[in-house]
């Protein structure tokens, strides 16, 4: 193979693999953040819930 060939391949294979290593980044949202995030929002959502079946019932 030429060298010209080899370079492309190897910068080919340089962008799948930073591709790769985003992909194998940790996630911003962790189970604790997700479980914090919905119990604030039922805390915030259940009274308005509540007032509107109250006012239907």
């Amino acid at each position: 193979m030429s060298e010209e060939n080899e370079k492309e391949i190897l910068h080919e294979l340089k962008k799948m693999n930073e591709k790769l290593d985003k992909l194998n980044e940790p996630s911003p949202f962790t189970t604790p953040v997700i479980i914090v995030v919905g119990i604030a929002g039922l805390l915030l959502l259940a009274p308005l819930l509540v007032d509107v079946l109250v006012s239907i019932l």
